[in-house]
């Protein structure tokens, strides 16, 4: 988002890097690890399996993909039978009653929206659609068509009967968007679901946002975080059964205007792109805690961000503006630097 507009996507985790896994695993004489992918989300899921049985793991994958597509029915911005589309089409006139799952994020959501500050904040979507990624022919919107709408965006006007399951909007016109939680809900309830089918070992990955359960063979699972400028992975990560990670860029989506980089993170209090980082990477027992920091984070800055996941219990992987990398102590002896960056621990 240099007067031409460019726009690129995101992989967070390399698909090349899990076949060189898949490879290892295979010649090491453990389970046979199936690979299965669908467009779901917006982007493309993968659930990962080592199970002896290829119909266990396909009978396994598909029941997991089919309550992917059950979460994104009822959180989709697109879907109009959604519960996100119904409150975007009526809440700022009545009370929208939701289900419980829905509610519970939004319940969630206001909870992380108040712990960091507002850098997380579901409201953004009152402003979002201001910014339209389109590859040939991006321009950002002025200062005064955002000015205009900002307004609109604060949590403290979402308004929750948690006895009636419904949502109400103080303002007119106000908006909200899930995509930076539902993922993390889409990919526990996959989980969820492979381990009801008897599966015990397995990756969920949407996008670059997983989960990883038990181990593959007698190793853990080992994923790739990209590096945010090059098609290379710069860190390889140990992760520990029930262990999910999310990974906020300005590389995910994004055009370049003016040779200036607008990407889709934005900042709830000024309207326009974050600026504090480059990434951030959220290792969580929660994928749905890991979805939302991740985006916090981005937002709040390096220092504020290690400030919030001490408080909270999480660990961190921050890349600033300068190409520095800063990681939480809590990583020390699980994550193997490739790429040429400069690395410091952080307390």
């Amino acid at each position: 988002m240099n007067g031409k507009a460019i726009q690129f996507s995101r992989i967070a985790v390399v698909a090349t890097f899990f076949a060189i896994l898949i490879c290892q695993v295979i010649s090491c004489s453990v389970p046979p690890i199936y690979s299965i992918s669908r467009l779901q989300l917006g982007t493309l899921v993968t659930i990962t399996i080592s199970v002896e049985s290829r119909d266990t793991a396909m009978n396994a994958a598909n029941a997991a993909f089919d309550e992917i597509a059950r979460i994104e029915r009822l959180m989709s911005p697109v879907v109009v039978t959604s519960d996100v589309c119904r409150i975007n089409a009526l809440a700022d006139r009545q009370s929208v009653e939701v289900s419980e799952e829905t509610f519970k994020i939004l319940e969630y959501a206001k909870e992380v929206w108040r712990k960091s500050e507002g850098a997380f904040d579901i409201t953004f979507a009152s402003v979002a659609h201001l910014w339209h990624f389109d590859p040939k022919n991006f321009s950002p919107p002025s200062n005064h068509r955002v000015r205009s709408f900002l307004h609109l965006v604060n949590s403290e006007n979402l308004l929750l009967d948690r006895a009636r399951k419904a949502v109400r909007f103080r303002k007119k016109n106000m908006k909200i968007g899930l995509g930076g939680i539902a993922k993390g809900l889409a990919i526990l309830r996959a989980i969820e679901t492979l381990q009801r089918h008897g599966i015990r070992n397995a990756i969920v990955e949407a996008g670059g946002d997983l989960m990883v359960i038990g181990t593959k063979g007698n190793e853990r699972w080992r994923v790739g975080l990209v590096h945010p400028r090059k098609k290379e992975i710069l860190a390889v990560i140990e992760m520990f059964p029930g262990k999910a990670v999310a990974t906020s860029g300005d590389y995910e989506r994004f055009s370049m205007y003016r040779g200036i980089r607008y990407h889709h993170i934005l900042d709830p209090s000024t309207g326009f792109p974050a600026r504090n980082c480059i990434s951030v990477s959220v290792i969580c027992d929660d994928p749905i805690k890991a979805d939302a920091y991740a985006t916090a984070c981005f937002v709040l800055g390096k220092e504020k961000a290690f400030a919030l996941a001490k408080k909270d219990n999480f660990s961190l992987i921050v890349i600033d503006t300068n190409m520095q990398m800063y990681v939480s102590e809590t990583l020390q002896g699980k994550i193997n630097l490739i790429g040429n960056i400069p690395l410091q621990w952080v307390r």
